[in-house]
């Protein structure tokens, strides 16, 4: 199921890519036929000027458009490419900043950017260095990780067995002895802990 989510995904992308090529070859076509409109419809007489006035458009829009939209394209191929990297394995801001001669907080802000977009789904980036595969943590590794980004994890000791472990919601269960343990039995011993 989730390689369905990813290839959506890289579908997505990889159609707004192909999307913006063709407007860019269009656009880069439009400026010379555009220039030959009005050269053609100005000098072949009255019945012609309304050609003139298209190449007019044309010309104006492709002048303007063809570096924007090719300039465009390139930032789609770029991700496309990022994305590539790192569902191939690397998952270091610092080694694709490297790779692409960027500055980390630069290629972080890239990867951020892939994220939010929907490019790179089930991914999350962590104190800006690394790139963690959600799908492929437990639940639990998930729910700790996120306790500790907003610094809601609480180290606990276990009052039946004395083993400290992670304390994320208001019910646990202690990892050893399995036992049943709630944020109010700890309240205490959390703040001792924590100080």
């Amino acid at each position: 199921r989730q390689m369905c989510i990813r290839d959506r995904c890289m579908d997505r992308l990889e159609t707004k890519r192909k999307n913006a090529l063709v407007w860019a070859i269009a656009l880069s076509i439009g400026l010379p036929l555009g220039i030959f409109m009005i050269v053609f419809g100005f000098t072949h007489g009255k019945s012609t000027l309304a050609m003139a006035i298209v190449g007019i458009v044309v010309t104006v829009i492709s002048f303007y458009g063809t570096p924007l939209i090719w300039i465009r394209f390139g930032q789609l191929s770029y991700f496309k490419n990022l994305r590539k990297e790192i569902l191939e394995g690397i998952r270091s801001v610092n080694m694709l900043a490297g790779v692409h001669n960027k500055a980390a907080k630069e290629m972080a802000d890239d990867v951020k950017t892939l994220i939010q977009k929907g490019y790179l789904n089930g991914y999350v980036i962590l104190d800006n260095e690394k790139i963690i595969d959600k799908n492929a943590m437990s639940k639990r590794d998930y729910e700790a990780l996120e306790a500790e980004r907003s610094g809601n994890l609480n180290l606990v000791k276990c009052p039946f067995c004395n083993a400290k472990f992670a304390m994320i919601l208001d019910v646990e269960e202690c990892p050893y002895c399995k036992s049943k343990i709630t944020k109010g039995m700890l309240e205490t011993q959390v703040k001792a802990y924590n100080k």
